[in-house]
């Protein structure tokens, strides 16, 4: 990074339209288009302008001077270089050439070859037509990395391949003019993405975001559970359950505030945010910096602002998911203790039942047993005293 006068990019574009009748705009035209001989395509690819004859694809990928052309594919080649010099001359579409420059040091770091130019462009460069009203899989691009002079630069050429705006029954091509304030967002990211900041960015989120899944997959603790239940029981019963959908407005509060506990209550989760702060307040100032380097006014939420909503946006779609599987398996729990409960109770009911009859049949078989018993005694005696009479112990009228 240099000193706070100097931007650490700057980017110039300028437009030209299919037709003039001035002659020097339409000669530049021209130059644009491939319709002359030494045209801008050919110095994108080799950094020289005076060419005369000398054949482009001899300078195509002369290092010295040129990393060569490139678009969203990679390199191109010879086919892909002659297609687009002829899209160039048949395209009645308005041709935007634009320059990103890089402070001599910043560029030495952070775009000094090929690959870093391309994987920045690549990135960057859809995002800037968003921003600019234009679809980027309309748009026809290619650009070069410049590395003859102290200070690295990419040149871009890109045009639509197809009318899209509509004025009257017929589509037509965009007029050219692309806001200061989309072309200031460019320079921004430019900056941003160059660094390994982009990288360290993911890195980090990554690593919070996969630490915080893994502690909110192992639900062990009573509080825990209780939250989350807690915040399941006031879900809505239809439409979408998500962090910033209609349904979870009046509950997003509560869904930041298990994310917090989840968050103080894990030390390794702890320290992920910690680092993830940390890189919000570098970011902040990184871009805070680069609007007052620039004369820019700050946004009106900061970058820091975005990132926080986005990591809590992140984490609270976890809690939310979680919230649900949980409340299911608590629902299913009940269920199933419902019914263990139901087939005690018919299990109860049944072996009362059966005690029930075998108690009864147990008193049946006492009562048969007794009157056996007494039969047999009776039967005993009636015996006894027959032997008696036949004795002549007792007389033949005794009554039994």
């Amino acid at each position: 990074m240099t000193n706070n006068a100097t931007p650490n990019v700057v980017y110039k574009q300028e437009f030209f339209l299919p037709h003039y009748e001035d002659e020097k705009m339409q000669d530049k035209r021209n130059y644009y288009s491939s319709n002359k001989y030494s045209d801008y395509l050919k110095y994108i690819a080799t950094g020289i302008k005076d060419l005369q004859k000398l054949d482009f694809v001899e300078y195509s990928n002369n290092n010295s001077k040129s990393s060569g052309i490139f678009n969203q594919d990679g390199k191109m080649s010879k086919k892909d270089i002659a297609n687009v010099r002829k899209n160039l001359r048949e395209t009645q579409s308005v041709i935007w050439s634009g320059v990103i420059s890089f402070e001599e040091k910043f560029g030495l770091k952070w775009c000094n070859n090929f690959e870093q130019a391309y994987n920045l462009v690549k990135t960057e460069l859809p995002k800037y037509f968003k921003r600019a009203g234009l679809k980027a899989e309309n748009i026809e691009w290619f650009a070069g990395l410049h590395e003859n002079t102290d200070n690295r630069h990419i040149h871009i050429i890109f045009f639509e391949k197809e009318p899209q705006r509509i004025k009257g029954n017929k589509k037509i091509f965009s007029r050219g003019y692309i806001s200061d304030k989309a072309m200031n967002f460019f320079k921004a990211n430019l900056e941003l993405a160059a660094t390994d900041f982009k990288a360290r960015e993911i890195k980090v989120r990554t690593n919070l975001t996969k630490s915080f899944n893994e502690q909110i997959n192992d639900i062990s603790g009573l509080k825990m559970k209780a939250l989350l239940l807690g915040l399941a029981n006031q879900f809505s019963e239809s439409g979408h359950l998500y962090y910033n959908s209609e349904n979870m407005q009046n509950l997003k509060s509560q869904v930041d505030n298990i994310t917090n506990y989840i968050i103080k209550h894990n030390p390794n989760i702890s320290l992920y945010k910690d680092d993830f702060d940390e890189l919000v307040k570098e970011k902040n100032d990184k871009v805070n910096s680069y609007c007052k380097r620039n004369g820019y006014d700050k946004p009106n939420e900061s970058v820091g602002d975005k990132m926080m909503n986005d990591i809590y946006r992140r984490l609270g779609n976890v809690v939310i998911e979680s919230a649900k599987n949980l409340k299911i398996e608590e629902e299913q729990r009940t269920k199933l203790n419902a019914k263990n409960l139901v087939e005690k109770r018919m299990q109860k009911s049944k072996l009362k039942r059966e005690l029930d009859e075998c108690l009864y049949l147990n008193s049946k078989v006492e009562y048969e047993a007794i009157k056996a018993f007494q039969d047999y005694m009776n039967k005993l005696e009636e015996m006894h005293i027959k032997t008696l009479i036949e004795q002549g112990i007792l007389s033949s009228d005794f009554e039994m």
